[in-house]
């Protein structure tokens, strides 16, 4: 759903896109941390290639996505997965982080040319905005995470 209007969850859920699963805040708690140890890794990377920097910062959002779509219960599908995360952490925040959203699934285009085609390299104001955009999703996944209860669920 990468369409500039916001997805609707109980589409997703419908799609089959989604199952419910009990949120394990243990592990969500170590995404969390490879979430983080993603940023530090771009910005170790900015200084040889702005399309790894801006790639590393793509996953670094991806991760907290699924911490937020995890945090409420539910289970990403296989198919379409980087779309399906970006698009039910969109839905289950009401809208509020609408357009990083949107960019999230920018990076993700950009990082797939990247990766397996030939595409353009991000420019510096592109990474310095995935940068600040992580980093509001790291806030919003560390929110979620400290709601969940601290024993582990299974």
């Amino acid at each position: 759903m990468t369409s500039p209007r916001e997805p609707r969850f109980d589409q997703l859920v419908a799609e089959g896109r989604l199952r419910l699963q009990s949120a394990d805040r243990q592990m969500l708690e170590k995404t969390l941390e490879s979430a983080r140890q993603d940023v530090a890794a771009a910005s170790a990377m900015e200084k040889a290639s702005l399309s790894w920097t801006e790639a590393i910062l793509y996953e670094a959002g991806l991760r907290c996505a699924r911490i937020i779509v995890q945090a409420a219960g539910w289970r990403i599908a296989a198919d379409r997965g980087h779309q399906t995360a970006i698009d039910a952490a969109d839905a289950l925040t009401d809208g509020r982080l609408h357009r990083i959203f949107l960019r999230l699934h920018r990076m993700r285009r950009v990082r797939h040319e990247f990766m397996y085609e030939v595409g353009h390299e991000p420019s510096r104001a592109d990474v310095a905005q995935a940068r600040r955009d992580v980093a509001a999703l790291i806030a919003e996944a560390q929110a979620v995470v400290s709601q969940r209860p601290q024993t582990q669920q299974r």
